[in-house]
């Protein structure tokens, strides 16, 4: 018989639940998943982390909405953090329509950007959990 996700007697040895906000604490770790809720969606590096979060955010038209129309406005020292003009990143990544974010940063970083973005379209995303390696 197959076991559920939340039932593997193993999951809290080798796991920790943080919220996404635990920005400086993720720094040298690695994740296994992201949960929404009580989804979870398997994440084996923090660039699909950051990824995860936004296009499951992105489901709802009006946050998409919102994403959609930071389109150059979050700027980094260099370049664009956010933009429909990927030419100018180094590792973009496209999350819709065109729109890209740039993901060279280290963990630290690529997650305060992550919270920026949603705290810039006012998401809730306090049911959203990180799980790590421990």
């Amino acid at each position: 018989e197959k076991q559920g996700l939340g039932e593997n007697p193993y999951e809290a040895i080798y796991e920790s639940e943080y919220p996404i906000t635990n920005a400086t604490g993720f720094k040298g770790k690695k994740p296994i998943a992201v949960k929404i809720e009580n989804k979870r969606i398997m994440t084996p590096t923090w660039k699909t982390v950051v990824e995860t979060i936004l296009k499951e955010v992105m489901k709802e038209e009006e946050m998409k909405n919102k994403i959609m129309g930071l389109n150059d406005k979050l700027l980094g020292k260099v370049r664009s953090r956010l933009s429909k003009d990927a030419t100018h990143m180094r590792s973009p990544m496209e999350l819709c329509d065109g729109l890209y974010i740039e993901t060279h940063y280290d963990t630290e970083t690529l997650m305060k950007l992550l919270i920026q973005i949603l705290k810039e379209i006012s998401y809730d995303y306090s049911h959203m959990r990180i799980i790590i390696k421990n």
